[in-house]
């Protein structure tokens, strides 16, 4: 990178403006969305067994909590803009770093958003159908075309948002993170007195105690691991959040321990309202819980509640996404334009731009429970050689010493990376087509990196490359 390109870098830097709230709630509203209110069902399914299933709900907890204990430490050593790209290319180099960056570009933070889109069309015709079964715009939510179309418009709005300006889009986020955190927590109130009232709902008869089916434990972690993912969300934020060496440990770990209590409860109440056999299969199993629990009239209320919480994830997803497209473009490994401020916003726009056409293409491509598959298997992958990478940085560089350090290291950098890959490994012999697809997509990044390597920087050496982009301690 010439001298030049330097300067353009330092120029071009994000403005510390997002505080510790902002950066709880990015964290909060990544991980809540689509999986916890779709993904009961499809693991109930997979495994048969319900005290697994809940099982499986805490075991991911764990391993959340586990990731986010570690993301804590390398997020304060490196608070720059793009989270796993920022480590891998500062710890292993170019190569895993902007494949990385490559799998976030085409999936990452794309196919939250498109799964987060069609599965809100789904809630909005639940309501719709109590509030006028009849009517045209029921008609038109009925049919998978008319969620699509409702669906890009939402990553549209959202899109425009989060260009405009990053405080107003951060107060937006706040603002929807707030109203899902205070319907769930309602839901939750509501929900338990309702069966406090009632003895008729019995736990442990709606729960499914039959063998389990060991095939599909790998692809019922890999689905409710795709429900916590969203607790490094800080990290992409970390050159815009203020007095990062504090509040980002405090945002990764709090936010991730919220979570994970509304998901057990969450979970609890799904069972105690609704036979197992009823969930099963099911995707919007949350208005099936609603309705059991509170009759069709109010679970229309609770279904468009279920709605702004997922107009949370979506506008979450596309908030974050881009700030990995404009690092890489910052160290001139992705196309120019992606790393440009708006000289008035002060946003990445391109960055937005080409987020927002991909999330829109896998609306019209796939379909949700597919979508999550192929994500959930490639965005297993450089978490773990992350976590991997802090191992690496505290054998081979003591002296350097992070402002966070990770508690009881290295139990929980071990308990990630053996519980990310065991289900890694489960998952691709339970779906091994679609795991292929995720592997093929990963690899597809090569091609491109030989690009920017032979073409863009002319074949320069890598190692002079990475000298010149190197943002740590030890450069």
């Amino acid at each position: 990178m010439t001298s030049k390109l330097l300067e353009e870098k330092k120029t071009s830097s994000l403005k510390r403006q997002l505080g510790l709230w902002t950066a709880m709630f990015v964290v909060m509203a990544s991980m809540i969305g689509s999986g916890i209110f779709g993904n009961t069902g499809i693991i109930q399914a997979a495994v048969q067994n319900s005290y697994v299933v809940l099982f499986l709900w805490i075991l991911g907890g764990i391993i959340a909590l586990s990731g986010a204990l570690c993301y804590a430490e390398l997020s304060t050593l490196m608070p720059h803009a793009g989270g796993e790209y920022v480590y891998l290319k500062n710890i292993f180099g170019l190569l895993p770093s902007f494949l990385t960056g490559w799998v976030s570009f085409i999936v990452a933070f794309s196919a939250p958003a498109a799964s987060a889109g069609l599965l809100a069309g789904d809630y909005i015709h639940k309501a719709l159908l109590v509030i006028d079964p009849k009517s045209e715009i029921t008609l038109f939510f009925a049919d998978i075309f008319g969620k699509k179309i409702f669906g890009s418009f939402l990553i549209l709005f959202f899109t425009i948002v989060h260009i405009v300006e990053v405080k107003k889009g951060g107060y937006l986020q706040n603002l929807l993170t707030i109203l899902k955190v205070s319907f769930i927590l309602l839901f939750l109130f509501f929900g338990f007195f309702v069966i406090y009232q009632n003895p008729h709902y019995d736990f442990n008869q709606n729960l499914k105690n039959v063998p389990v089916e060991w095939s599909g434990i790998g692809l019922g972690l890999l689905f409710v691991m795709f429900a916590y993912s969203g607790w490094n969300g800080a990290s992409y934020l970390a050159e815009e959040i203020q007095e990062p060496e504090k509040n980002l440990p405090r945002a990764l770990i709090g936010g991730t321990v919220f979570v994970m209590i509304l998901y057990f409860l969450l979970n609890l109440l799904y069972y105690w309202s609704t036979p197992a056999q009823q969930l099963e299969g099911q995707e919007a199993i949350a208005a099936i819980t609603a309705s059991n629990l509170f009759g069709s009239n109010i679970t229309t209320l609770f279904n468009i509640g279920f709605f702004i919480i997922l107009l949370s994830t979506i506008s979450a997803t596309i908030m974050i996404g881009p700030r990995v497209y404009y690092a890489m473009a910052r160290d001139n490994l992705f196309f120019k334009a992606a790393g440009h401020l708006h000289p008035k916003f002060n946003t990445p726009v391109m960055s937005f731009v080409i987020q927002g056409i991909l999330a829109i293409i896998y609306i019209w491509s796939g379909t949700y429970e597919q979508i999550q598959t192929y994500m959930g298997f490639a965005l297993s992958i450089f978490p773990v050689m992350s976590v991997l990478g802090l191992i690496y940085l505290r054998k081979k560089h003591p002296q350097i010493k992070s402002p966070y350090q990770t508690p009881f290291y290295p139990l929980f950098p071990v308990i990630f990376i053996v519980f990310s890959v065991i289900t890694m490994i489960v998952s691709y012999i339970g779906r091994p087509l679609e795991c292929t697809i995720a592997i093929l997509a990963v690899l597809s990044g090569i091609p491109f990196y030989v690009f920017w390597i032979k073409v863009i920087h002319k074949n320069q050496d890598v190692r002079d490359i990475r000298k010149n982009i190197l943002n740590y301690p030890f450069k």
